[in-house]
């Protein structure tokens, strides 16, 4: 095969690639293998739904890692005497710190994103029910 019928393919085969992103990106409802015939509809209530799993999600991560480290802890006392117990102290503290930063995640970026989204969509909707209200109220005025 000479340079320019492998290069020829090559682009050809790029080509083919960009058309199916293409085709991808306008992905229509009802179209693809699930057969899909609803769009996604977001409401303030499915999303504060959502936040509250996730503060189920939470609990549940706390109550785990607390019973976890109620166990682990009882370690360090028996390490007594060995030199791998300071290492065990600083694995437990640092346990410690990724569960904080985790449970930190799950309660601020994940159910408070969600319901600090809940309140947008919230806010939007009360200022467009307002603005109704104002044009509502300018065309009776010019009857």
């Amino acid at each position: 095969m000479s340079f320019d019928e492998e290069w020829a393919e090559l682009r050809a085969e790029a080509a083919a690639k960009q058309t199916a992103t293409m085709h991808l990106n306008s992905f229509q409802a009802g179209d693809g293998p699930s057969g899909a015939k609803e769009k996604v509809k977001i409401t303030g209530a499915e999303l504060r739904r959502r936040a509250g799993k996730a503060d189920i999600v939470r609990g549940d991560f706390r109550d785990a890692d607390n019973k976890t480290m109620t166990e682990t802890k009882q370690v360090g006392p028996s390490l007594k005497g060995f030199a791998s117990r300071s290492a065990f102290e600083v694995f437990v503290k640092r346990w410690n710190a990724q569960m904080e930063y985790v449970e930190g995640l799950l309660e601020g970026d994940v159910a408070g994103a969600l319901r600090a989204t809940a309140d947008g969509f919230a806010a939007e909707d009360q200022a467009q029910a307002d603005r109704h209200k104002r044009a509502s109220g300018r065309d009776r005025d010019l009857k």
